[in-house]
């Protein structure tokens, strides 16, 4: 009798380690984590559909993707700050990125603004950039209705010389972001309007659901040390 309520108990008391243990190891949600510079939805949620050609004409399918953790920003070659700050600090974390955590990672950027950004355009403004990251376009009916199914605002902005840089009232975050940048990439293509778009950057985990928002202007370091949450 004695040996059977032993074996009980240390049933029980082994069961009870075990649940410690899995509540011990397991992450809190990602709403709940404490970000460096990003910031995670309520809750994860799945990615809406994004289809659209690359600059080969051959179309993409962020579903393609499943099974490694993938970043989407919209954007486009003329945007005067944040477009260009965002992908090199993509690249560099792309660069800093172990050979294995690079492979984990995919980086998509999809234009809004077809007209100016054709394939030779942004083949070339794209050389500026990490080569793994994919590049799409779309026609403009495409691409500002996969811009609505993401919750990115896209909308042209007129502008005439004496005009206010239409990104100027941004919160740039890190001031020297921006000279580092202008000396790095070429300005973009010439044109008589702006476009103002959303410009946070969109973090899909291996499961496609989003589950992290990188904000404009994050830095490389800042970047890295949340993806890398992301990709355990």
């Amino acid at each position: 009798m004695r040996r059977r309520i032993l074996q009980v108990t240390t049933s029980a008391l082994v069961g009870l380690a075990v649940v410690a243990a899995i509540v011990w190891l397991t992450p809190p949600p990602m709403s709940e984590m404490e970000w460096d510079g990003a910031s995670a939805p309520p809750s994860p949620y799945p990615a809406p559909a994004l289809e659209l050609p690359g600059l080969d004409g051959e179309p993409v399918n962020l579903a393609s993707f499943r099974g490694r953790t993938t970043v989407v920003f919209f954007g486009f070659s003329n945007c005067p700050d944040v477009c260009p700050s965002t992908l090199l600090s993509l690249t560099r974390v792309l660069d800093d990125f172990s050979a294995r955590e690079a492979d984990r990672l995919r980086v998509v950027f999809v234009t809004v603004d077809p007209e100016r950004d054709t394939p030779e355009r942004l083949e070339e403004w794209m050389a500026n950039f990490h080569p793994s990251i994919v590049t799409l376009r779309g026609t403009e009916e495409e691409v500002l209705e996969t811009a609505r199914d993401w919750g990115v605002h896209v909308a042209r902005a007129p502008t005439r010389a004496g005009d206010e840089d239409p990104h100027a009232h941004m919160d740039h975050g890190d001031p020297s972001l921006s000279p580092e940048v202008q000396a790095a990439i070429p300005p973009g293509a010439p044109g008589a309007y702006g476009v103002d778009h959303s410009a946070r950057s969109f973090v899909i985990d291996r499961a496609g659901r989003v589950v992290l928002l990188l904000a404009p202007f994050q830095g490389s370091e800042s970047m890295a040390r949340d993806l890398r949450r992301v990709l355990r």
